[in-house]
């Protein structure tokens, strides 16, 4: 249960007009489990993982009653690893989201680091989203769909709905893993059993670690390493999904993504289909069966997933995934995310976790 704590009149975290009401909420999720994982980089492993099931984080979120239907409205929230107790981001602590804004009847419009359109919307069509498991993202992350990659000094404004209908867009100027500006758009509908999404998202010499989440020591002309990461001139990522409540207990997502990647002399890209079902047997218990699909270039990776999530309670839960990828092309190896690649074709991942939120 989050805890709120309700501050009136005076104001104690901001100075406020006589009658006006604010308040600020502390929320959290904190998640570990054990993950055995077949091949990572030539062996096997067993060991802690957090953040697996839902991101460990903290954050604080705010508002002030400005009348007439609008408030001012913050938010920060830090990622951190519950097994080392570090921040996910060294020394940024509000590395997830970092913004102040106002919400009234005609939309929300937010300033400072903030999540990727494509976190805010396409996510919710994922495989990974209705799995509760960070190992079903696309390989890489390059469409963005987890909350790794931030816009700093971004603007975003998300309309009001109308009819089930919601569109908006941001704008991000230089800052974190872009040395660019970035720009981008989206609109959802949803209303009754039907919900879906499209967004575009477009990011000026974004950085990207091809090394250590596929491998390459080569991309699009550039020698990577360790220490050394590709230096894209563009990323422009698309996608479009949606999921449908077929009965009571069944529901369906899928989800197409795209990323273009434009180098200084060569450009490649990466697609991602996902296909998902989703059957709730009680209101604490479901289980979930995945297939994705990706390629770049030559490569071709499949991907199956399957999962149980059991709800001890509003606020805790149990998952236990299971995640099987085989990787096909001249030379491809698997590649799970954010493993990294393994040394041979086939990676098998079992995870046993416990988020708790609060």
């Amino acid at each position: 249960m989050k805890k709120n704590l309700a501050l009136a009149g005076c104001g104690l975290l901001i100075g406020t007009l006589a009658h006006a009401q604010s308040a600020v909420t502390l929320w959290g999720q904190v998640d570990s489990g054990l993950t055995y994982l077949s091949n990572k980089k030539g062996g096997s492993t067993i060991g802690t993982a957090s953040g697996i099931g839902a991101p460990t984080r903290w954050g604080l979120d705010g508002r002030e009653d400005l009348g007439g239907g609008y408030r001012a409205v913050f938010k920060l929230e830090s990622g951190f690893n519950v097994n080392t107790g570090t921040l996910i981001k060294p020394n940024t602590l509000f590395d997830r989201q970092a913004y102040v804004g106002i919400d009234g009847p005609t939309g929300t419009l937010t300033l400072g680091r903030q999540s990727d359109l494509m976190d805010d919307v396409a996510i919710r069509y994922s495989n990974a989203f209705w799995n509760r498991s960070l190992y079903s993202y696309h390989a890489g992350n390059l469409d963005s769909l987890t909350n790794g990659y931030q816009i700093e000094n971004a603007v975003k404004y998300r309309s009001p709905d109308l009819y089930g209908v919601h569109v908006g867009g941001m704008v991000g100027f230089t800052g974190s893993d872009a040395t660019g500006h970035t720009a981008g758009a989206f609109a959802t509908y949803d209303r009754g059993p039907l919900s879906a999404g499209i967004t575009y998202m477009t990011t000026k010499r974004r950085v990207l670690d091809m090394y250590t989440y596929f491998g390459f020591t080569q991309f699009l002309g550039q020698t990577l390493s360790a220490t050394k990461t590709f230096q894209s001139n563009e990323v422009n990522n698309f996608g479009i999904g949606l999921t449908y409540q077929l009965t009571q207990p069944l529901l369906v997502n899928a989800l197409f993504t795209r990323t273009d990647i434009k180098g200084a002399s060569a450009s490649t890209h990466m697609e991602n289909q996902d296909v998902g079902l989703l059957y709730r047997f009680t209101t604490a218990e479901a289980v979930t069966l995945d297939y994705t699909y990706s390629r770049m270039g030559s490569d071709h990776w499949n991907a199956v997933e399957a999962g149980n999530l059991f709800s001890l309670s509003k606020r805790t839960q149990i998952q236990t995934t299971l995640t099987y990828q085989k990787a096909s092309g001249n030379g491809a190896t698997a590649a799970t995310y954010p493993n990294g690649n393994s040394s041979n074709r086939s990676q098998l991942i079992a995870h046993v976790g416990i988020t708790h939120s609060f």
